[in-house]
């Protein structure tokens, strides 16, 4: 599998899937692509930055329409990895059913058209293939706004989001969760069908049994943390036996989870003052049917840079943000009492602590730095052992997760 051919991926046949936006009557004058990320800045799927000039009909201006083309990876073992047939109609169904839905439940609940719950980028359609008796190819694509072209942006992979970032990011995973949570109270069978199509992919154990030895040996090895080591192998352990992402989770916490909301996955605006003003989500391939729990504490010690204060502070907002959205969706929110919220807290650390560590390793990687080669990314992932800034980070991790009885 060393230095695997990779495959060319191009957007092609852009006017079809535009017209089923903007109507029949459409042209597409010319369109360019380039990629918008670095090799190594995404690992499920080639991201386009696309460039459109459109007339709407016959008789109409130029128009310049900036998107973001989500299509297929260039290799076979990345395809195999993520299941880029599932996948692909997973995040499809994220912008088509769930959200939709979600958003028809606040209506319901009586909140007006600018209170509802916007957090995609736009969506402008999607093909698993160009050939109808073709199930899924190279030509797959999704199609959304390029987000950036309005001024969004993520914060740095390597240091995370400061405080104000942070709140936002939080008050949205929060409600995105309880919305969750909403569905299952009030439409039941229709929540059935969003487990259904939130299911995992199926794993591979076999990667993940060296992938542990080789995090346990390096925290052993580590001066700093070695002391710790034996409460470590045990929350791997417990990881391993309890805490895969493919085990259904208890209730009553459980919902549905983006499962990987992480820097890269999160886009903030700033209004003309400076402030903080909207936050969206994107990448909706790997959403699950979960403990929300699991979520919050992977975003916390990934993604922040707070002080453990305010790690303190972000608990107490998500709490209090799900529950405000729950009652407000006429839920029961008795369930979900801060004493119970901290309890279930404590369970969901632990089996969350392989994912963590685990992820850090490569969301500390810094792709413009490391030799970083698309086409032999199986190896890498099994070879590189991770910089500075991953070493700094676990440590921070594992002292609090000692610290708080975590693990």
């Amino acid at each position: 599998m060393n230095n695997e051919k990779l495959k060319t991926i191009e957007l092609r046949e852009l006017q079809p899937i535009l017209s089923r936006t903007f109507g029949d009557q459409l042209i597409v004058v010319r369109y360019t692509t380039k990629s918008l990320l670095q090799p190594g800045e995404n690992y499920g799927s080639t991201i386009f930055d696309v460039h459109a000039v459109i007339r709407r009909d016959d008789e109409a201006e130029e128009e310049d329409l900036y998107l973001v083309a989500k299509m297929p990876p260039p290799t076979e073992f990345q395809r195999k990895i993520f299941d880029s047939p599932y996948s692909f109609r997973k995040e499809i169904f994220m912008y088509e059913g769930i959200l939709p839905n979600y958003k028809q439940l606040e209506r319901d609940a009586g909140l007006k058209e600018d209170e509802l719950f916007d957090i995609l980028p736009k969506y402008y359609q999607s093909r698993l293939s160009l050939s109808p008796d073709v199930d899924f190819d190279d030509n797959a694509v999704i199609l959304m706004e390029n987000l950036k072209t309005r001024g969004y942006y993520i914060c740095d992979r390597v240091k995370g989001c400061d405080l104000e970032h942070s709140r936002i990011a939080i008050r949205a995973m929060a409600r995105f969760h309880a919305l969750g949570m909403a569905v299952k109270y009030k439409q039941p069978e229709y929540f059935e069908v969003l487990k259904q199509r939130s299911k995992c992919i199926e794993l591979m154990m076999e990667e993940f049994k060296n992938l542990q030895k080789d995090m346990l040996k390096r925290i052993a090895e580590d001066p700093e943390i070695a002391v710790y080591a034996d409460r470590c192998n045990a929350a791997v352990s417990i990881s391993m036996k309890q805490g895969m992402w493919d085990i259904l989770p208890d209730e009553p916490w459980s919902t549905i989870v983006h499962a990987d909301f992480w820097v890269n996955n999160i886009m903030f605006h700033r209004d003309e003052n400076g402030r903080v003003d909207d936050v969206k989500f994107v990448d909706f391939q790997n959403y699950l049917f979960f403990n929300p729990l699991r979520e919050l504490v992977f975003y916390l010690f990934s993604s922040t840079r707070v002080s453990e204060d305010r790690v303190e502070e972000l608990m107490d907002l998500y709490h209090e943000t799900f529950l405000a959205v729950l009652a407000r969706m006429g839920c029961d929110t008795e369930p979900f009492t801060r004493e119970k919220f901290h309890d279930e807290l404590m369970t969901q650390a632990k089996f969350e602590f392989m994912h963590l560590i685990f992820m850090l390793k490569i969301l500390m990687l810094n792709t413009q730095e490391e030799e970083f080669k698309k086409n032999d990314m199986q190896n890498f992932m099994k070879s590189y052992q991770g910089n500075q800034a991953f070493v700094q980070r676990q440590r921070k991790v594992i002292l609090y997760f000692v610290q708080r009885n975590w693990i």
